[in-house]
């Protein structure tokens, strides 16, 4: 299947000059007698036909609707490398030069770029770029120009995109995120005695059109609402054989950990992402710790509160668009080439794979059989046989068992962006991978806690095991599948396009 089905909303006409305004720069300068223009296409909700994209991941994993976005322009750099004369012009517009992107996506400064009737040009194109990339790309030569916007550089994705808050009288914010071409095919041959009103406003002569897409994937989190508002979301066990509710979460934030700390400037046709984080697999806690400081986990030192939101696969827009936040990052891969899913999973581990780490704060309806001394949460001891909370260590393994410490009434799960099947069997377990590429949003929806969390989160580097609490269900070398489930949740995911899952995690069903 294709990646994307669909991908750029409606063109945005954007022509340039050689300016010497106070806030353009000077540019190489040369002989001309014809005017050239740039259309930039931005992600949106065109669809491409299922020929014109091809991917070599293996599957889309249920695609559907699309977000058009909220997208800031900040500047808009534009390359032409001449390869008839070994040239690269180049012009950075910042925001003051343009009008910002209008409803129906249109963008339409009155500028064009001098060229020379004859000559072919290639054109690149970066959005919102990163100085130091665009300071790299200034000083590149044109017979290395192709080289180096593809190569890899080193950025994490707070880097290159950031969440903007509302400025009045807007209420919703808006998000500034660095885009590229997406693939080196955007040329021409200048046709001549093209004049500068031609070439910004007939949209054909002397045009070229490139399709941009954003360098970064989001992560993006709902819950259903409460039965009634105010009382929270009851958390299951099963005791005697029996599941009734043993607590109740008071409170739902999440974050998102192992993103990447590299990309490609511009994607690579498999998607692949760049060494040693596309080839690393780790196969213990040893390999881990000298691999992990490959991958950004500063997403996990600001949690966002969790949206309540009734379930819809149709309208997912709603609350991304009115979300105070944005949780980006920079995609992880493993053998992108490989269509079989069982071969794959043996690269995919929980060590290197992005997740969303869940902050739960619940307060237990019994403490040693009655009802809690304490009225907002705090720490407590869990009974690992007979599933049954305490008030200190030592009264819990009294009764002959290990006992988990959950530190001020906080439990945590780990939920893989972008799983392939949330359907497992005893002989086809599932999920075997979850590949993030960029483009796209990865939205996991919570039905219910069907089961208590974990105390920490081993995977990451910052939040290591307690030694006096039994051994922690997640190890970094195991598969995405195994043999605990903890939430009901809902997946959908949107590269800008909407990718949906809906399940429920039940015990012995589908368990991460």
């Amino acid at each position: 299947m294709k990646l994307y089905k669909l991908f750029f909303i409606a063109a945005i006409s954007l022509g340039f000059m050689a300016c010497n305004a106070d806030d353009q720069p000077e540019v190489p300068q040369h002989e001309t007698d014809s005017y050239a223009s740039i259309t930039v296409k931005f992600p949106g909700t065109v669809k491409f036909t299922e020929t014109s994209v091809t991917r070599a991941l293996p599957g889309d994993y249920n695609e559907k609707n699309t977000w058009q976005g909220r997208d800031k322009l900040e500047t808009v750099s534009v390359f032409l490398v001449n390869t008839t004369k070994g040239v690269v012009d180049y012009n950075s517009f910042s925001k003051s030069a343009f009008t910002e992107i209008t409803a129906t996506g249109e963008l339409k400064p009155n500028l064009a770029l001098k060229a020379t009737a004859g000559e072919n040009v290639r054109a690149y194109v970066v959005i919102n770029g990163a100085e130091s990339i665009l300071t790299t790309l200034k000083a590149t030569s044109a017979a290395n120009f192709p080289t180096v916007f593809a190569a890899e550089y080193a950025k994490i994705a707070s880097e290159v995109a950031s969440y903007n808050a509302p400025e009045a009288p807007a209420t919703t914010g808006t998000e500034t995120i660095m885009m590229t071409n997406d693939q080196d095919t955007y040329s021409m041959t200048v046709l001549p005695n093209i004049t500068k009103e031609d070439a910004i406003l007939d949209g054909n002569a002397n045009n070229i059109l490139i399709n941009v897409e954003r360098v970064v994937s989001r992560a993006f989190m709902t819950v259903t609402p409460e039965a009634t508002t105010g009382t929270g979301w009851p958390v299951k066990e099963v005791v005697g054989g029996v599941e009734s509710q043993i607590a109740t979460v008071k409170g739902i934030t999440y974050a998102v950990g192992q993103s990447n700390k590299k990309f490609y400037l511009m994607k690579k046709s498999t998607y692949e992402v760049p060494n040693p984080v596309y080839t690393f697999v780790p196969v213990d806690m040893t390999s881990w710790t000298t691999g992990n400081v490959n991958f950004d986990y500063t997403g996990l030192t600001s949690f966002t509160a969790v949206t309540p939101w009734t379930y819809d696969a149709n309208a997912v827009s709603t609350p991304l668009i009115s979300e105070a936040t944005s949780k980006f990052v920079l995609p992880v891969n493993h053998v992108v080439t490989e269509t079989d899913l069982s071969i794959a999973r043996g690269s995919y581990k929980k060590g290197n794979t992005t997740y969303f780490e869940i902050r739960a704060t619940f307060m237990p309806l019994l403490v040693e059989g009655a009802a809690p001394t304490f009225t907002t949460p705090t720490t407590v001891y869990w009974g690992e046989n007979d599933k049954k909370f305490y008030y200190t260590r030592t009264a819990a393994e009294a009764q002959g068992q290990n006992a988990t410490e959950f530190t001020n009434g906080v439990m945590k799960y780990v939920l893989w962006l972008n799983p392939n099947s949330m359907t497992s069997t005893a002989t086809d377990p599932n999920p075997k991978v979850s590949p993030t590429v960029r483009n796209q949003v990865y939205h996991a929806h919570i039905d219910a806690f069907l089961r208590m969390g974990l105390p920490n989160n081993p995977l990451n580097p910052a939040d290591p095991d307690n030694g006096d609490n039994p051994d922690n269900p997640i190890n970094v070398e195991d598969p995405l599948k195994t043999d605990f489930t903890y939430l009901s949740v809902s997946v959908k995911v949107l590269p800008w396009t909407i990718h949906t899952y809906k399940y429920s995690l039940t015990d012995p069903g589908t368990m991460y």
